[in-house]
């Protein structure tokens, strides 16, 4: 299905030769296709670093009335290098009469691509899902291009395709909080935050907050970035408020150089 969308302007001169403009409504028109392709491309998380492994979805839809038949997806990659994980492979079939499981095939290599076994019903979608493994990264943005085929009307039909990217972007400030398993009434414990900057630029640390437990009564705070202390202030650099609201906010200017890393230590005696 497609829609014709449609509005005119008239411009006119009244009396006081100052010309004027008025827009009508606008219209639309739904026309009938009879053979149709839509692709859709998506990432979880959108966020990445070398190493992880991102979970990936694309969607071919029919939009037309006719069936299609064939249907396959490549995909390739700017920005990095993505592996594909072989056994996370599966592909849906959804239709008004409901949800079918699909066998696919994967190409394995750069790029990599899928063969589903399978006709698209008009109307119908096909939900492939997929993981890949970032295993080289060459700029700060991760994108996945995932083109999308079928033959219109059989098997040997007009073929039709359609695109759409996936964006990860990559994740160069990681934060590790760390407490110890067990303590008892009156021991002092401290609460450990890691900030580690893997990028290539620095980053200013603005703000961080915490909600200290009940039964946890704060005593203390350091900071040391680069393997050097920050002096801070209590009541100017940090607040904690009688519910246990941790907020740090230094007043200076704190920067992290790309390759450094922080350690925020929170200390306090348990209570109960």
């Amino acid at each position: 299905m497609a829609t014709l969308i449609n509005r005119g302007t008239l411009l006119f001169t009244p009396g006081d030769g100052v010309q004027q403009s008025l827009t009508t409504n606008v219209t639309q028109t739904e026309v009938e296709v009879t053979y149709g392709l839509s692709v859709f491309h998506g990432v979880t998380p959108a966020t990445f670093a070398v190493g992880d492994t991102l979970s990936y979805t694309a969607v071919l839809q029919n939009t037309g009335s006719g069936t299609l038949y064939t249907p396959n997806v490549g995909i390739t990659v700017t920005g990095g290098t993505l592996t594909l994980v072989p056994d996370s492979v599966t592909a849906y079939l959804l239709t008004a009469e409901g949800v079918t499981a699909l066998p696919v095939t994967a190409t394995e290599g750069a790029p990599f691509g899928f063969l589903i076994d399978a006709a698209i019903p008009g109307g119908a979608l096909v939900y492939l899902d997929y993981q890949a493994t970032v295993t080289a990264a060459t700029a700060d943005l991760l994108v996945s291009t995932a083109t999308g085929g079928a033959n219109a009307g059989s098997p040997t039909g007009p073929i039709l395709t359609d695109s759409d990217t996936a964006i990860a972007v990559r994740q160069t400030l990681e934060i590790t909080k760390s407490a110890p398993e067990a303590a008892s009434v009156g021991d002092t414990i401290a609460y450990r935050f890691l900030i580690t900057n893997s990028g290539e630029e620095s980053v200013t640390l603005d703000t961080l907050t915490d909600r200290l437990p009940a039964g946890f009564s704060f005593t203390g705070v350091a900071l040391v970035v680069g393997g050097v202390i920050v002096p801070l202030a209590a009541g100017v650099d940090y607040t904690v408020s009688d519910e246990g609201l941790f907020i740090l906010a230094p007043t200076a200017r704190i920067t992290l150089p790309a390759g450094a890393s922080a350690e925020l230590t929170v200390t306090g005696v348990v209570t109960a």
